[in-house]
This record gives structure tokens, sequence and C-alpha cells, in this order.
């Protein structure tokens, strides 16, 4: 079989069963691991497939415009993959944090999870969060407030002032998108600055990205991979992107979404 016929071959089940490992493209085409990874590389390349920690999987959509009102509130069905980057990025809050929670699904997560043994003070600029915070009594919240967009967070001018006067210890942010060579994207220009102003401030930034997220760009560029000092994904990414991550001079770490 020539190398063409095979990587339609792996794209048409892939389609089918939604994902493919490595060691199955060996055993039905009897090729190496390289040349398994080789064909998942070059599919990527051409937008066919996402890669993931040991084969791929169908492409998802981009996700690039979120619904007007969306809220990480109404999303009913827990995302595994949101819940155990979340957990992970719990691990690093220290007693007497000063912090700031992203807005994203992942952001509400964390502030559902905050463990009620560690005093913190919580920046955030969404009101959804700020409402899970307000019932944790070891939680000082500072709602970052502004003009409310209508999927209820505050990144305007006034926002941003707010940000520019408080310095904190750790900023966990997540974006529409990450990639190598377009860094954290998102589709709205004015949460770029905002984006800025927070990592400015904080002393350390922590990406919080699901593999869904890796690997696609968005419109607006916010910050490059290695403005991180810490990105936390789940165990499906791509070996590839780690290796490459960590070449970067960017320390990663990857969340297991067993017993999620």
């Amino acid at each position: 079989m020539f190398m063409e016929e095979r990587q339609k071959d792996i794209i048409n089940k892939i389609n089918k069963t939604g994902r493919i490992l490595v060691s199955e493209i060996q055993e039905c085409y009897q090729v190496s691991a390289d040349c398994a990874r080789r064909d998942l590389r070059v599919l990527e390349s051409k937008g066919l497939l996402q890669r993931t920690h040991g084969g791929a999987i169908a492409v998802k959509s981009k996700e690039i415009y979120p619904a007007p009102t969306y809220n990480p509130a109404d999303v009913k069905e827990i995302q595994a993959d949101y819940l155990a980057v979340a957990r992970k990025a719990v691990e690093y809050i220290e007693n007497k944090d000063v912090i700031y929670i992203t807005t994203s699904l992942t952001g509400y997560y964390m502030a559902e999870i905050l463990p009620e043994d560690v005093v913190a003070t919580v920046l955030t600029n969404s009101v959804t969060i700020a409402e899970v915070l307000r019932k944790k009594m070891n939680i000082t919240a500072i709602l970052l407030g502004g003009e409310m967009s209508h999927r209820g967070h505050c990144h305007d001018f006034y926002t941003i002032q707010m940000v520019k006067n408080i310095r904190m210890d750790k900023a966990f942010l997540s974006h529409t998108a990450l990639s190598l060579d377009f860094g954290a994207s998102i589709h709205e220009p004015s949460g770029v600055e905002f984006g800025k102003a927070v990592m400015e401030n904080s002393a350390m930034n922590i990406g919080l990205y699901p593999s869904r997220k890796i690997g696609k760009n968005s419109i607006h560029s916010v910050c490059r991979i290695q403005d991180y000092d810490l990105l936390i994904t789940d165990s499906n990414v791509s070996e590839d992107f780690l290796m490459q991550v960590r070449e970067l001079g960017v320390a990663v770490e990857t969340a297991e979404m067993k017993g999620v």
C-alpha cells in the first residue's frame, strides 16, 4: 500500500471510530512506530485529525465563536478534560495567595473545587465565578468590574485599570486556542489588553488548556507560549507538542482524566 493510500485509510478509520492508536496503525499496515507517527503528523498538518498521546482523534470544530450569551454555569454535562485541568491547577494555590482565575469553564470548575483549608484572595472579572466564590468563607473575592458583556464578564478600560493596581502571586489563564506558532489567541480584540495586563501584574502565569484547544488558532494573539511559566493540559495531548513546549523552556503538566 502506498503512503497516500495508507493515510487516506487512516482518516477513514478515524472518521468511523473517532480515534486511532499508533499501535493500531503499526499492526494494520505493518509499519514502524516512527512511520505511524509521521503519518499522523502529516495528516494533522493538513487539518484532518488531532494528534493525542499515543494516537489521534477526529478533528473537532475550532470553537472560535462561542454563543453571545455563553456562560459556563449553563454547561450541565461535566467536561472531563476541563475538570481534570482545573483539579491540577488548584494544586498550585497556596495559603495567602492572591490569584486571578480565568472566566473560562476551567476557571468555573476551579472556583467550585477550591479547597476549604486554603485562605486566598481571588480576582475574577466574571460575575458567574464571583457568585461561586462569595459562598466560600475562606476566599476573599475581588470582582474586577466595568462594562459587562452578555456572557457575564468584564474586560474593558475600567477593568484593566483595576488589574493594574493589584499585584498577584499567580494568574490562571485560558483562552480560546493555543498553538506553537500563534500562541494563545481569542476571538474578541477587547480581551487582548486585559489578558496582557493580568500577566504583567502576576508573578507566575499558568496557562490552562485542555488538549482540545491545542494546535488551533483563533483571531487575536494574546501572548506567546513562552510567556507562560507553566502550562497545564490533559493526558490526551500530543507527545510532540509536549516536547516542543519543553524545548521552549516552558514547564508543562498533564492531568489524568481517570476518575473524573
